[in-house]
């Protein structure tokens, strides 16, 4: 019994590093080939179809559409939850660079497990990592605590998505996600401690040329409640932005796009004092294959907003010049 165990243990491990055929058939079982001879081509070409379809872009979604689109675009989510049963494993990373006053990158990982509860809600389970290094500038000696180059394990993450209206029978499709998180240090200043927060969306997406053309518009509401180690006081921030895409299907599962957002930062969960805003622009590229499997890279780089008080043209206190979001993944 326990050699039972632990082979099952090394074949479930192997499948979440890249499933293969032989591990998938040691987990769920051999597949039953169909042996039975078509009777004429049309039937033969109609099941060869279906087979298709069945398998799209390696995602499966509410409405049964040909295309997935919460990973379509970049930044920007699209509508699509999985289907009911369906399991997703995905590593993202979200990279951010250049403050006014230091020498500043960020990395922001997560290793998630997706499950479709229903064919309209999917939960995610992640676990969360995080690098930052921040060099003061000789210009703003004093103005920032520096941080050394390190990388650490963040805390944990969770993503609720629920379809309220699918595309496949309206106009759009219209999604509610809520993506909670616990971390362990702070993701702007980068120094140890306890966050709190919650990156909320309202996404509507729309199939403007069928399996061609997809464009996405979100609403985002983040809260976060941060305190550094040491602090004597929680500080609580939110961010409020509008965010549009679009991605047309350039060769067979390849699709460009470009998508813009815009966003404003306050002190308070209840937008209390306005601190500044950013207008980020950018390209974005996704590939999906015929084994489930998918690729999504986005590019943002700010080309509008103000600090409050400032007189300089971007606010790089409270948002970032560059930023750069890569998310790989396989659904089962």
């Amino acid at each position: 019994m326990k050699s039972v165990v632990v082979s099952h243990f090394a074949a479930l491990l192997a499948l979440a590093l890249g499933p293969t055929p032989q591990v998938l058939a040691q987990v769920f079982g051999e597949p039953t080939p169909e042996v039975r001879a078509f009777r004429n081509l049309e039937v033969e070409q109609a099941a060869s179809e279906r087979a298709t379809d069945s398998h799209g872009h390696g995602h499966n979604h509410a409405g049964g559409h040909g295309v997935e689109t919460e990973s379509l675009f970049g930044f920007i989510l699209g509508s699509s939850t999985e289907a009911q049963g369906t399991r997703e494993v995905a590593v993202e990373t979200v990279a951010r660079f250049g403050k006014r006053e230091s020498n500043y990158s960020a990395l922001g990982q997560k290793l998630e497990f997706a499950y479709g509860v229903t064919d309209r809600l999917t939960v995610a389970l992640g676990l969360l990592g995080d690098y930052h290094r921040i060099a003061e500038k000789p210009a703003y000696a004093g103005a920032v605590v520096e941080v050394r180059p390190r990388y650490l394990f963040n805390g944990f993450g969770g993503e609720i998505r629920y379809n309220v209206v699918d595309r496949a029978s309206a106009p759009f499709g219209l999604t509610l996600h809520l993506e909670p998180s616990l971390a362990f240090s702070d993701e702007a200043s980068g120094l140890r401690g306890r966050k709190y927060g919650s990156e909320n969306k309202l996404i509507f997406d729309r199939e403007v040329i069928k399996d061609t053309f997809f464009a996405a518009f979100n609403l985002t509401h983040e809260i976060e409640m941060t305190k550094e180690k040491g602090a004597p006081a929680w500080e609580r921030g939110s961010v409020v932005g509008a965010s549009m895409a679009g991605s047309w299907q350039v060769a067979k599962n390849i699709f460009l796009g470009a998508e813009t957002r815009y966003l404003r930062a306050y002190d308070g969960l209840n937008l209390g004092a306005y601190k500044g805003d950013a207008l980020y622009l950018g390209p974005t590229l996704s590939l999906f294959t015929d084994s489930h499997r998918f690729l999504t890279f986005a590019y943002s780089g700010l080309v509008g907003g103000k600090e409050k008080g400032s007189s300089r043209g971007l606010d790089l206190v409270n948002f970032e010049r560059h930023h750069i979001r890569l998310k790989a993944g396989f659904t089962f």
